[in-house]
């Protein structure tokens, strides 16, 4: 007999675990690769970027170095001059925006204050270039002292001090100021900002009077008005005189900015209401005779029943129209908050504004107790007809109730006479009976017991 020895392949076979282990190596390296490369590219980018901002810093200062020192000033700034306050630059293909602040320095080796009759010792110019990376901002600064030739001279003009603060006294730092001209007698259209406590020193400001505004991401904007008859109101900030020679100075103050939201609301479903007309009135007050706030706005919902005030002041407001809010067949039937309100520095306070059909059997009830005229939560009220409607619900926070409720499959509310009873722990019950005609109204005082 002939026998066969049957050989063994040893050869393995690649299994989907090794292929799938494998393709996962090698993405996460092309990955590693991609990220590397994309960081490369974006460092290139950026490092290109900025060496033009620093190039274009330099040809501004060394343009300023050429200037004659009488001429070292911005195009209506406080020291007028041939400079650009501002302007967009291309360099590269790329967009920059250059800044340049020029303003005198009152140095404390001569005194500084009342007691240096010379404020105006030397010019101290600061040229900013920002440009966009990606999803951020950079910036490159250059700041250089020129000093003028020979024994120092008064420069005329008055020291300009601004100081900006919250109404409880904390300085609020790094606010922009807007100095512009009245009577343009030379014309002053300038822009700085505070120091980190909230203090601005001008010295050399040319004599006459200036409009002033504050503005500062997240607070309210501030600015000074025109006395009457320019302005319709005697203002509580008046646009400001700088005296020559003089320490002029001047607190204001500046608050957190608030957000308010009005909503107008259908009681029926709490859908929103559109081209409902609000006229808000409130805010800051800025001056008196007659008295006067820097908000007066009316302004009509959206689509979805809203209308938003954003970046606005803390203060008392009050919708002035309450008896002519509604659109169409909706008339105004209350609030959960009240006509007159107080928004706090830094709030986001939304209004409900509720509203009724006219024409349609409805019922508005609210419930109140009788010595505080609180609104009551939590009341059970009962309404009923001989035609057989019959339906009770409680009061909600603000003691409303609203008939009909909203069933499967839908009861109506029919015009006539229907019974009304309103019960409360702690309190006496009340029954009445009460006429529907359309949309009604209904205040219920309870007597506690």
């Amino acid at each position: 007999m002939k026998l066969f020895k049957i050989k063994k392949n040893n050869q393995k076979g690649v299994t989907m675990i090794e292929i799938l282990l494998s393709i996962s190596i090698i993405s996460f390296l092309v990955l590693t690769i991609y990220l590397t490369l994309t960081k490369a590219v974006s460092n290139m980018g950026e490092s290109k970027q900025r060496v033009g901002a620093v190039a274009i810093a330099n040809e501004k200062i060394e343009i300023i170095r050429n200037l004659d020192y009488d001429e070292i000033g911005i195009v209506n700034g406080v020291i007028s001059g041939p400079m650009l306050a501002s302007e967009t630059v291309v360099r590269n293909g790329f967009d920059y925006n250059v800044g340049i602040d020029i303003r005198y320095i009152d140095d404390p080796l001569d005194d500084t204050g009342i007691n240096d009759l010379i404020n105006t010792d030397y010019k101290l110019v600061q040229v900013s270039v920002q440009w966009q990376h990606e999803d951020r901002i950079d910036k490159v600064e250059f700041v250089s002292s020129f000093v003028p030739d020979g024994v120092e001279t008064d420069m005329g003009g008055g020291t300009l001090v601004l100081n900006t603060m919250t109404s409880g006294g904390d300085p609020v730092g790094n606010v922009s100021v807007h100095l512009d001209s009245v009577e343009d007698s030379p014309a002053v259209d300038y822009s700085t900002s505070t120091d980190n406590q909230g203090s601005l020193v001008l010295q050399g400001v040319p004599s006459q009077t200036y409009r002033i505004s504050f503005s500062k991401s997240g607070y309210e904007n501030v600015r000074t008005y025109p006395n009457p008859p320019a302005s319709s109101f005697t203002p509580n900030n008046i646009d400001f005189y700088v005296n020559e020679g003089d320490l002029n100075s001047k607190n204001f103050f500046i608050d957190l900015a608030s957000n308010l939201t009005f909503k107008a609301i259908d009681v029926v479903d709490e859908s929103g209401i559109s081209g409902i007309d609000i006229n808000l009135i409130g805010g800051k007050e800025i001056g008196s005779d007659p008295t006067t706030y820097n908000l007066d706005d009316t302004s009509p919902t959206d689509s979805n029943g809203e209308i938003k005030y954003e970046n606005i002041s803390s203060g008392s407001y009050e919708i002035s129209n309450p008896e002519n809010l509604g659109t169409g067949d909706y008339i105004f039937i209350g609030s959960v908050d009240e006509a007159i309100f107080n928004l706090v520095a830094g709030d986001n306070l939304e209004v409900e504004l509720l509203f009724g059909d006219a024409g349609v059997p409805s019922l508005y009830v609210t419930v109140l107790d009788e010595v505080t005229e609180e609104p009551i939560e939590g009341a059970g009220i009962g309404i009923a007809n001989i035609s057989g409607f019959d339906q009770g619900d409680i009061t909600r926070e603000d003691g409303t109730a609203f008939f009909p409720l909203t069933v499967e499959p839908p009861v109506l509310l029919v015009n006539g006479e229907h019974t009304i009873e309103v019960r409360m722990v702690g309190y006496n019950d009340y029954s009445d009976t009460i006429d529907i005609n359309d949309l009604t109204i209904k205040e219920i005082k309870l007597t506690p017991q």
